[in-house]
């Protein structure tokens, strides 16, 4: 078979021979070189003959990256090389600055400036090894500028914070959120949100301080309502698909960001403690004169005669001393709490078939029952919670389009299931479509290559018989050539001759 082959294809599956052999080659060669991973980056030029030293003493294979300041090792010593430098007390990973252990450390001779200082180093490194407990953060730097504590409030000036980060992704809102909240309750009393900056190693910026306290507190409050809309019209919005109804929803809060508080005081008896009692009585009479006026008239009423008037009293006084009974009632409503929610329902209502006299049958919208309706408000209510006040639906029926609906707008959890799991095997099915379009190609081409065309039979040249020229045919080529000479040379003579050939004939 090779011997049939052309040049061309010879060469050609050479050539294919060649690069199966070198790609199996190369793919021996890569996968038996051990992989190297990386033990501590960072690396200081005081710890770097440590750790090597260490390394070597132990016999662990290990290479220098990125100017000496980075060590690696193979994947399958890296947890020996963790515990060597482990027992040597030696950095292992990304090199951080020291957190509060700078403390266990004591000087004789510092001051309180020296100690803020310090203290302010551990905070910074305490930060950072927060930061860089994330996965999505490779290295952070933090720094932080504290304003010197004043005695009155209104003078306090804010501290400030600035804070690089080398990620391994694009970070979303909620990540660098996370990490200004980290900095600003981990940063002191004095530093706020609206002093940090925080920025990447590649120049991107992802938080800035707001330009005012206003604009801060307005982009906070777009927020929470917006999150608290979304949710809402989520929830009634599974509701509906649950049900298989098809509809459109839209949710409005009312929120209140006014702080109050209110208190209220009750007092009533309470318990009685004292009672003091107090009885007073007098008695006495008048008698009239009688008899003869001198001294007998002033006579004691002992000796008196009777005709004469007596009168007593007597008075009663209780005192009952109680221990008020006071309640205090203190309410207090912080901000952001949701008067109302407004609700807007548009749901698509039902339909009736009415069959005509030729057998057709017509669809109409008939719309939603009073039933329906009801049904629908509660079920929004529901979903939705309410605030300070009740909520507010407002429902509308509404014809939906349903004969171009796709799967997809029919089933929920079906096609949440699809998408989820086209999802996990769209990159593995892309894998195999490629290699198997690989292999067509390279046997489209080897194909080609070896194909044979049939070899085309040469026909034999058969031996072609002249006849040979008689003596009247050789008279008559003669004659042909001096006609044409004559006709060349003398041409008035052959046309006479012709005149006469033809008048002969007509005779």
């Amino acid at each position: 078979v090779w011997g049939q082959l052309s040049l061309t294809a010879r060469v050609n599956i050479a050539l294919a021979t060649l690069a199966v052999v070198g790609l199996i080659g190369l793919s021996v060669y890569f996968g038996a070189r051990p992989q190297y991973v990386t033990l501590v980056s960072d690396v200081e030029p005081a710890n770097l003959t440590k750790i090597t030293d260490a390394l070597s003493a132990e016999g662990i294979t290990y290479r220098l990256e990125q100017n000496n300041t980075v060590v690696q090792v193979p994947v399958p010593q890296r947890s020996r090389a963790q515990l060597v430098l482990a027992e040597k007390d030696l950095p292992v990973g990304r090199r951080v600055l020291p957190g509060f252990e700078l403390f266990a450390q004591t000087e004789l001779m510092t001051n309180q400036w020296l100690q803020d200082v310090k203290f302010m180093r551990a905070l910074q490194g305490e930060i950072q090894r927060q930061l860089n407990a994330f996965d999505f953060i490779e290295d952070s730097y933090v720094l932080i500028r504290e304003a010197r504590e004043e005695l009155f409030a209104a003078d306090q000036k804010p501290s400030e914070a600035a804070v690089t980060l080398k990620t391994t992704r694009p970070l979303t809102k909620r990540e660098v959120k996370a990490i200004v909240s980290i900095v600003d309750h981990a940063g002191g009393p004095n530093l706020h949100p609206g002093n940090i900056t925080v920025t990447t190693t590649r120049g991107e910026v992802l938080y800035l301080p707001p330009e005012n306290t206003y604009a801060a507190l307005a982009s906070s409050k777009l927020e929470y309502i917006a999150e608290l809309e979304k949710q809402r019209e989520s929830k009634l919005r599974d509701k509906l698909k649950e049900m298989g109804v098809r509809g459109t929803v839209s949710v409005s809060a009312v929120v209140d960001f006014d702080q109050k508080d209110v208190t209220d005081d009750q007092i009533s008896e309470g318990a009685e403690l004292s009672t003091y009692t107090t009885e007073t009585s007098s008695s006495g009479g008048d008698v009239l004169p009688q008899g003869t006026p001198g001294a007998t008239a002033n006579l004691p009423e002992s000796a008196m005669t009777a005709g004469g008037t007596s009168s007593s009293e007597k008075t009663s006084e209780e005192i009952i001393n109680y221990e008020p009974s006071r309640k205090t009632t203190r309410t207090r409503t912080d901000p952001g709490d949701v008067v109302k929610y407004i609700v807007t329902l548009v749901v698509e209502g039902e339909y009736k078939d009415t069959a005509a006299e030729d057998g057709s049958t017509t669809r109409e919208y008939a719309g939603l029952s009073e039933t329906r309706k009801q049904l629908f408000i509660d079920l929004a209510k529901a979903a939705v919670g309410e605030g300070r006040s009740p909520t507010e639906v407002q429902l509308y029926d509404q014809p939906f389009d349903i004969e171009g609906l796709t799967p997809e707008d029919t089933g929920v959890a079906v096609s949440s299931g699809i998408s989820e799991t086209l999802g996990a095997w769209a990159w593995p099915a892309l894998q195999i479509l490629l290699i198997i379009g690989a292999f067509m190609l390279v046997r489209r081409a080897l194909a080609r290559a070896v194909y044979v065309a049939k070899p085309v039979e040469e026909e034999e040249e058969l031996p072609v018989e002249i006849p040979e020229a008689t003596r009247e045919d050789l008279r008559r080529q003669e004659v042909e050539r001096e006609i044409i000479r004559l006709s060349q040379e003398q041409p008035d003579v052959v046309a006479a001759l012709i005149r006469n050939w033809l008048a002969e004939e007509e005779e």
